[in-house]
């Protein structure tokens, strides 16, 4: 089973997730995945693991807050993003593998919420019962931004921001709703997909949201051009564009490219 660390760490404990002698880490990647990313990255890394001997662990959180901290020198091996654009900007810079750049699938950007009634999150937001509207911060995270975006092209940014609480990545802003922080919320579908049932005795997710909303939400992996396990990584980012291998993530809620 791939280990799993459930928030973006500081680069010291990042550093010494990784403080093994090199020899000892030819079979092992540090993979960092934005926090959607979580749910279908653990089930490609433990695939992964079964058919290559490798072990993998996986390090989440923003998109941002990881693409700061492979620029700070963090040790990842490879990094899943759902952003595109933060990957591009790694990749002028130099700090990815020249061609290990790929576009894998496409996210999608719910509305969720706690309360009873009302058919989507205009309803709501218009009714005076959204106390709390959870968001991840739009500086970091790419569910953030689309978010804000959503809400401003729909004329409710006025509304929403005075009762905006920001997660600091969008499984933070679920947890937020699922634990009645705030009534109305923004998230992954991925999130969602992962344990439906749990999901659905909370929450309630609400209408679908226009295609454009998520259209910026394009997964997209870059191998680091530090990594001292540069072919296991290119191997891993493989099997994750693999064909044969989109369904599963179609089960985690994603668009195959």
């Amino acid at each position: 089973m791939p280990r799993v660390l459930a928030a973006a760490l500081a680069l010291a404990a990042l550093a010494a997730a990784c403080a093994s002698p090199s020899a000892e880490r030819e079979a092992e990647l540090l993979v960092g995945a934005a926090a959607s990313l979580r749910p279908v990255a653990e089930a490609f890394a433990e695939r992964f693991e079964a058919d290559s001997g490798a072990a993998v662990t996986i390090v989440t959180g923003s998109s941002g807050a990881l693409a700061e901290q492979l620029r700070q020198g963090a040790p990842l091996d490879l990094i899943l993003s759902a952003d595109e654009r933060r990957i591009a900007a790694l990749d002028a810079e130099g700090l990815l593998a020249p061609g290990s750049v790929h576009h894998l699938a496409t996210g999608e950007l719910v509305a969720v919420t706690i309360l009873s009634g009302g058919n989507d999150a205009a309803s709501l937001l218009r009714s005076g019962r959204v106390r709390r509207v959870a968001l991840a911060n739009p500086e970091l995270a790419p569910y953030g931004e689309a978010a804000r975006r959503h809400l401003q092209n729909a004329g409710l940014w006025e509304t929403a921001e005075p009762l905006a609480v920001y997660g600091a990545s969008v499984a933070q802003a679920l947890q937020y709703v699922a634990g009645g922080a705030a009534e109305l919320g923004f998230a992954a579908r991925s999130l969602l997909a992962a344990d439906p049932g749990a999901t659905a005795s909370v929450l309630r997710v609400l209408p679908s949201l226009p295609r454009e909303t998520s259209a910026g939400l394009r997964v997209t992996v870059g191998v680091s051009a530090a990594s001292p396990n540069a072919k296991l990584a290119g191997e891993f980012a493989d099997f994750l564009r693999d064909p044969a291998r989109a369904e599963v993530w179609a089960r985690f809620g994603y668009a195959p490219r």
